[in-house]
């Protein structure tokens, strides 16, 4: 019960914002009593802290499951870009502007913990793109992993701003990231990809 209250909260919230979406409509749609609710989340604030552990969690699970695999690396990097494209940044705008606004301790520390499983995760799939001579070697691991993450922390109202659309700003940025970190033998396969 407590998986799907935080699948169906988790919705919810992306897609009206925290403050719009009651327990009440959490619990209409999940046709279950406040009670049960209420047994399971003391309140709507516990809800939502671990609906941002449940994120962080699912980050490093599927983050762990890449590097599991054996496969290119810019095969595992081409994915990922790929999938951004599936989730649109105005479709988190409500959800994020409720986290800062009437959440920003909750919101800080997710972005604390966020950032440094991002940080770890990038210095793990440079070492491996190094080790399948596919990433320049004489990178400085850490220094590009602190680099790359910031890069990706640029907010909403930046892409806004832009006169692109999201699907061109995720392509335009993994080509930019590409041909910084490739090698020769990187550019090549990556080009054979494109």
């Amino acid at each position: 019960m407590k998986a799907r209250i935080l699948k169906t909260a988790g919705e919810l919230f992306f897609k009206f914002g925290i403050r719009s979406v009651s327990i009440d409509e959490i619990c209409n749609e999940l046709h279950i009593s406040k009670k049960t609710f209420y047994t399971i989340f003391k309140q709507k604030d516990e809800l939502v802290t671990e609906l941002l552990n449940t994120m962080s969690q699912k980050q490093e699970k599927d983050f762990n499951v890449t590097l599991e695999h054996d496969c290119n690396i810019l095969d595992t990097m081409i994915q990922k870009f790929k999938k951004l494209h599936q989730y649109p940044i105005e479709k988190y705008l409500a959800f994020k502007y409720d986290l800062e606004k009437f959440y920003p301790e909750l919101w800080q520390n997710f972005q604390i913990k966020t950032k440094n499983i991002e940080r770890k995760n990038t210095a793990l799939l440079l070492k491996k793109g190094i080790e399948q001579n596919m990433f320049r070697n004489d990178l400085n691991i850490e220094a590009t992993a602190i680099l790359l993450t910031s890069m990706t922390t640029f907010t909403s109202k930046d892409l806004m701003s832009l006169s692109m659309s999201n699907s061109q700003c995720i392509d335009y940025f993994l080509d930019m990231v590409i041909h910084m970190l490739c090698n020769e033998n990187g550019i090549a396969y990556y080009l054979q990809t494109r």
